[in-house]
């Protein structure tokens, strides 16, 4: 009698969902240690403009909550399709995880640095931006290793999708280079873009996510 799990995800190829967990568990230990940045600073004076004041923090914190987000949906609508996973798209999922880990140091960089303008707002902007660049890069390599090993996939799952989707992974990357190196310019605008920008792939990332919920295929066949 063969042993259906060992059918299923030969050695060396953990499942899918295995790598889901885990990748869940960093993602929302992220997005925890996002807001521990933001406090009052240490001196008495009126509440509300101590609390206004921190607006750099603020949008800081927004725009990697969203981020982070976004990724999760993206990662979750992902590996609906995928049943296990080989050395090339561990790889690239764990660079996507070492980069959403990494996103509460940028942040709290771009928090304390906006606020002065000149070079170092230039230089904080333009090293979050590049974070999420890197982060970007990193599904280029996922995309790709699905492209190159179709037995990753479940049976139904398209290989246009992985084509598509490892063109605008790579539109991604260059728009957020393109971006990093505009906040180095003009840090505030550089900032709006990239709040738009998530706001526009968060849109289709949650139409996504809400087709594959009611589609993802029983574990067990």
């Amino acid at each position: 009698m063969t042993d259906a799990a060992t059918e299923e995800f030969p050695v060396g190829r953990p499942s899918a969902s295995r790598v889901e967990a885990f990748s869940d568990g960093v993602m929302a230990i992220a997005i925890t240690l996002l807001v521990i940045d933001i406090r009052l600073p240490e001196s008495e004076g009126d509440l509300l403009k101590q609390l206004l004041g921190l607006w750099p923090s603020y949008l800081a914190y927004l725009g990697s909550f969203a981020t982070i987000g976004v990724i999760w949906l993206s990662h979750h609508a992902f590996f609906a399709h995928v049943r296990q996973v080989n050395g090339l798209l561990q790889a690239g999922n764990l660079l996507v995880l070492l980069c959403v880990a990494f996103l509460p140091f940028p942040t709290t960089v771009l928090a304390h640095h906006l606020e002065d303008g000149g070079r170092n707002a230039g230089v904080a902007t333009a090293f979050y931006f590049l974070t999420a660049a890197v982060q970007a890069g990193a599904w280029i390599v996922i995309w790709v290793a699905v492209r190159r090993d179709s037995t990753l996939l479940r049976p139904g799952c398209s290989a246009e999708v992985a084509r598509t989707e490892t063109r605008q992974a790579v539109v991604a990357f260059v728009a957020l280079a393109a971006i990093a190196a505009l906040g180095l310019v003009v840090p505030t605008a550089a900032l709006v873009l990239y709040l738009l920008a998530v706001v526009g792939y968060a849109l289709p990332a949650m139409a996504w996510t809400r087709r594959v919920r009611g589609q993802r295929p029983d574990l067990s066949s």
